[in-house]
């Protein structure tokens, strides 16, 4: 499953925020977790990360590894490529 997640580093957070961010989507991932893209962004939210999972449960499980250390908000979206839609 293709995945969208939106991060939002918490207010009073940065130092440690930015630092961790530069390495959410390197970091040690489940087998058949990938990193499709991992961009630093200006505006509402601080990256955005394209990445696939091979199902819902391992999904979360990287999500809650993301965010256990309270650094983090996500919002996180299911995707399809617009030809399969």
């Amino acid at each position: 499953m293709r995945l969208i997640t939106l991060v939002k580093i918490v207010p009073g957070k940065s130092s440690e925020g930015l630092e961790r961010l530069r390495k959410l989507a390197s970091q040690d991932l489940p087998e058949g977790v990938t990193t499709n893209l991992a961009w630093i962004t200006y505006g509402g939210y601080d990256l955005v990360w394209a990445w696939e999972a091979p199902d819902m449960k391992t999904a979360n499980q990287v999500l809650q590894a993301a965010t256990k250390d309270g650094l983090f908000t996500t919002e996180t979206m299911a995707a399809q490529d617009a030809s399969e839609f």
